[in-house]
């Protein structure tokens, strides 16, 4: 978000903000991003357009803050000792965000549009997949350093094999997203890359 401290430090700031992240979340999982019209964000939460544009410059920074709301603190990536296990806790974490009526309403109106709009598509890669990115190349060489994975696995592909199976379950809705999916993919995704 591109709020200051100072601005942070006023009451009457944070509430306008929360309206105004609430309201964007709101029409981002009813209608999506393309008809989530700024206007109409501030009209539902009976916010100033100068308070909008002043902590979000385009529709595109306002939406990922409005998504980031909702999932980051849901997904965490944690160290548990087997590159295995991080992974599939990890993906296991997303799955259950993404599976949440409004997050995945809210992600489908973004994702539909990635391929239309550059500033949503860099924003959505700079806040959401370049740090998930990172947390799984940072996994995959904890799993080198241990023995447990070959020193060929390329954690981008293992990564972009994960989340692009992901993407499809969630963008074609024919296949359920649960548990014995998490397990069945991550397993044949490691398949050809652990040791021993």
């Amino acid at each position: 978000m591109t709020t200051t401290d100072g601005d942070a430090e006023h009451p009457r700031s944070r509430r306008a903000r929360r309206a105004i992240l609430s309201a964007a979340a709101d029409l981002l999982e009813e209608a999506g991003f393309r008809s989530m019209a700024m206007d109409a964000v501030v009209a539902r939460a009976h916010a100033s357009k100068a308070t909008l544009y002043r902590n979000w410059p385009t529709k595109a920074a306002l939406a990922m803050d409005a998504f980031m709301a909702e999932v980051d603190p849901a997904s965490p990536f944690p160290d548990t000792g087997s590159v295995v296990e991080d992974i599939r806790r990890s993906v296991a974490a997303t799955v259950q965000v993404f599976t949440r009526p409004r997050v995945r309403q809210m992600l489908l109106g973004v994702l539909v549009e990635l391929p239309h709009d550059r500033e949503l598509r860099d924003a959505y890669g700079e806040r959401y997949v370049v740090p998930r990115r990172r947390q799984a190349e940072a996994a995959v060489r904890r799993g080198i350093a241990r023995g447990e994975v070959s020193r060929d696995a390329g954690a981008d592909i293992l990564f972009d094999e994960i989340y692009g199976a992901i993407y499809l379950r969630l963008l074609l809705g024919s296949s359920p997203l649960d548990a014995a999916f998490v397990d069945a993919l991550v397993s044949q995704v490691f398949e050809g890359v652990l040791i021993g």
